[in-house]
C-alpha cells in the first residue's frame, strides 16, 4: 500500500510530544510506501516562516533543513501536482459545490495528487478528504 501523507500528520511530529498512536503506525510503515506532496514541503516551510523570530523558529528551520526533516527522510518520494492530478482535482472540486460543501483547493489538491499516484491519504483531517480513500492513524485503534 501506498500512503501520501498530509501536511498535518508530519506536522504533529515537530510538537514536543507527537502522537503516539502515529508514531506506532509510522514505525510499522515501509519507509518505500511513504510520501509527500510538494505543497506539504511549501506548506511546512510557509507554517515556519510564519513563526516569530526565535528559538522555535529557528529550531523548526534547522529541522526541516535536517536529516529529519521532510526534504531528506522523503528525498525521492515527493510527488508533484502534475497534470492527472489537475484532472483529478478538478473533478474533486466539481463534486464537492453541488453538494454545498466547497472543498479546500488546497486539500484537494493533495487528495488529486494521492488519487493520480495510487496512494492512500494519511490524515487527521477526514472530512477535508471525503471521496477519497483515507486512513487516519492519530485516532488509533478504533
Amino acid at each position: 500500500m501506498r500512503y501520501l501523507l498530509d501536511t498535518n500528520i508530519i506536522s504533529n511530529f515537530t510538537k514536543p510530544a507527537p502522537s503516539e498512536a502515529l508514531v506506532g503506525w509510522m514505525a510499522e510503515q515501509a519507509d518505500e510506501d511513504l510520501f509527500i506532496a510538494a505543497l506539504t514541503v511549501a506548506e511546512i516551510w510557509r507554517g515556519v516562516l510564519e513563526k516569530p523570530a526565535g528559538k522555535r523558529r529557528e529550531q523548526l528551520k534547522a529541522w526541516f533543513a535536517g536529516p529529519q526533516g521532510p526534504r531528506a527522510l522523503f528525498a525521492g518520494r515527493v510527488l508533484a501536482f502534475d497534470e492527472k492530478a489537475a484532472r483529478v482535482w478538478a473533478e474533486l472540486m466539481a463534486k464537492g459545490t453541488p453538494r454545498g460543501r466547497p472543498r479546500s483547493a488546497l486539500d484537494a489538491m493533495i487528495a488529486a495528487i494521492a488519487v493520480a499516484n495510487g496512494c492512500v491519504v494519511v490524515t487527521d483531517n477526514e472530512r477535508d478528504f471525503v471521496g477519497v480513500e483515507v486512513v487516519n492513524p492519530v485516532r488509533g485503534p478504533e
